[in-house]
């Protein structure tokens, strides 16, 4: 990996908020002021404390530590994607790569972000849905 890129004193992003089975999940994705691509996450529970805060917190630095060093944002996704917890699949990492999942994909479409997460929201209604039947 390339060295560090250094933190600008500002920088854009996206704060998605994700229902996962620990309650809600807010990660903030932020956005390279000359590239426009991903550069730091911020994972925050609704609820503060626990460890389950404090693992987030470790994730999202070394997430963070990784795209500022050159980790490719979609290998970033990849790596937190399908990890299942004795609560079910929904759990907070998988979240958490949703919501770089939703940035991505807006960087690359210009969709608005909002339209995305709704419909990934229809997606999984939809899904359980047919669970039942």
């Amino acid at each position: 990996m390339s060295p560090k890129t250094p933190r600008p004193k500002a920088a854009t992003g996206f704060t998605i908020e994700r229902r996962s089975s620990c309650g809600k999940i807010y990660t903030t994705v932020t956005l390279c002021t000359t590239t426009a691509a991903p550069m730091e996450v911020f994972i925050r529970f609704g609820k503060a404390g626990g460890c389950g805060s404090a693992m987030a917190d470790g994730i999202a630095r070394l997430v963070s530590y990784g795209l500022r060093s050159g980790l490719e944002p979609t290998d970033a996704f990849k790596a937190l994607s399908g990890i299942g917890c004795h609560l079910g699949s929904n759990t907070c990492l998988n979240c958490v790569a949703e919501s770089i999942r939703f940035v991505l994909a807006h960087l690359e479409t210009g969709r608005d972000i909002n339209d995305l997460i709704e419909e990934a929201a229809l997606a999984e209604a939809n899904a359980s849905t047919h669970d039942f039947i």
